[in-house]
């Protein structure tokens, strides 16, 4: 329980919401569903600043204007490859909710999960105010972020994972928070299908292509979860390059789903393969597949290593032809082997990936910024008189 009940601020972005509209994966907006419940549960006055619609036990403060979920425009934007112009719309329309959590002026901590708010938080030095970035860091974020933190004593930053973090650098952390999950929400199965699985957004960086051609050579069956992107000629090409041709009856593509669709696939799955070509922040869809039973097949980037128990909870390897290794080896286990694996990942995601176990760090976080804040506050005044 709370060391104190605080009044926080929660915010991502208004372009979607939990139940989701739009037909796109984004996992920061489930980490912020989970995370204003627990608060809420835990006695603090949470209010969260997002999409009409958006399902919590949170206070929802929404704008009065339609959310961008229902603009047309701004999906002509996107569909024409504008790609630019869409984020720049989007970052206007997310910067009207920002101004008003400033505004309001009544909130131990705004805890904002996009870097939109840097700006606004620079002007408004009273708020104490943590910003949590869900991608991984190019220099020039880091470069930008850690200007941010050296200029103004009020923005503080966690990180995802430990390489997150590293990735981070020059920025300072005041700590790390790892995704967590609600459990319940996740069926443990102990007898699934023969299945391989891939859930993703269907761009290079995700590696969809290298699960279609791991699925070809072990000769299984390999289901593909998960939204075209043409926002690109690139990434069309890459499409009818890569993906297209390969689809048929044991490698099948389902688009987007429903999040009670994607833990059925879950569920059935023997492995789930990640062969992601960036550093993962974190990585929900492994915590998601390991919760279900599912072991993990993935490359050895970003967050993997901390996420997936080497040889307890899945694999971890650094090529295509590793992971056609490891895929053979989880096929070859005796059933009592791989059943036991399965109930491996169940426990690794119970002890260490819990929503619970996240809204603990992420107040222990809230709590040392206000008191942070408060002692340079004080700092400040003494040195002004």
């Amino acid at each position: 329980m709370p060391i104190r009940p605080l009044s926080i601020a929660l915010f991502y972005s208004d372009v979607d919401r939990v139940p989701q509209k739009r037909k796109t994966i984004n996992a920061p907006f489930w980490v912020l569903y989970y995370l204003a419940n627990v608060l809420t549960e835990h006695g603090h006055r949470v209010t969260l600043f997002g999409a009409p619609g958006f399902a919590s036990k949170a206070s929802v403060v929404s704008k009065k204007i339609t959310n961008w979920t229902a603009i047309p425009y701004g999906d002509a934007l996107k569909k024409e490859g504008n790609y630019a112009d869409w984020a720049r719309h989007l970052g206007m329309n997310d910067q009207t909710h920002l101004i008003d959590i400033f505004k309001k002026n009544d909130f131990d901590i705004v805890h904002a999960h996009t870097e939109l708010a840097l700006p606004l938080a620079a002007q408004n030095g009273h708020v104490p105010t943590l910003i949590s970035y869900h991608s991984p860091f190019d220099p020039h974020y880091s470069k930008l972020f850690s200007y941010y933190q050296h200029e103004f004593s009020n923005i503080y930053f966690s990180a995802l994972s430990n390489a997150h973090q590293k990735q981070g650098s020059p920025i300072r952390f005041t700590g790390i928070a790892h995704n967590g999950i609600d459990i319940t929400q996740f069926k443990f199965n102990e007898h699934p299908a023969n299945d391989l699985l891939f859930i993703g957004r269907i761009v290079p960086e995700k590696g969809p292509d290298t699960a279609i051609q791991v699925a070809r050579a072990v000769k299984k069956p390999l289901a593909i979860v998960g939204p075209q992107y043409y926002s690109s000629k690139e990434r069309k090409q890459f499409w009818d390059t890569f993906i297209g041709p390969y689809l048929g009856t044991r490698i099948q593509h389902y688009g987007f789903l429903p999040y009670h669709k994607v833990q059925k696939h879950y569920q059935q799955s023997k492995a789930l393969l990640f062969p992601d070509r960036w550093k993962e922040a974190f990585g929900l869809v492994l915590i998601e597949a390991m919760a279900c039973g599912t072991p993990v097949v993935a490359f050895n980037r970003g967050a993997v290593p901390e996420v997936i128990k080497r040889g307890k909870t899945g694999f971890i390897v650094k090529n295509e032809r590793e992971m056609i290794a490891a895929v053979k080896k989880i096929y070859a286990m005796p059933p009592d082997e791989y059943t036991a694996m399965r109930h491996a990942c169940r426990e690794h995601v119970e002890q260490n990936f819990s929503i619970e176990r996240m809204v603990e760090n992420y107040e222990t976080l809230y709590y040392k910024i206000i008191d942070k804040h408060k002692k340079n506050h004080a700092k400040t005044n003494r040195r002004a008189s």
